[in-house]
């Protein structure tokens, strides 16, 4: 399965969260949008690209936010 940059460097900010606060990596869409120096829209289609593959969900409950699945912390370490 063929990942794009800037899936790439989203999958490896959560990895990192994944790391660091445990699974499931989650962050909110607008956190990844700062970080990876993207619009809030742009960031929403990299997730929504993502979630197609497996490799992230998401959720909204007080803000949209992304997560890893097991795939994509893989995906991310690999």
């Amino acid at each position: 399965m063929e990942v794009l940059p800037d899936e790439k460097q989203l999958l490896l900010l959560l990895a990192d969260e994944w790391k660091n606060m445990g699974p499931p990596g989650y962050l909110e869409t607008s956190l990844l949008a700062e970080r990876m120096n993207l619009s809030l829209e742009k960031t929403k289609s990299v997730v929504h690209s993502l979630f197609v593959k497996g490799l992230v969900d998401s959720d909204e409950r007080e803000h949209y936010a992304a997560y890893l699945t097991p795939e994509g912390y893989e995906t991310a370490q690999s």
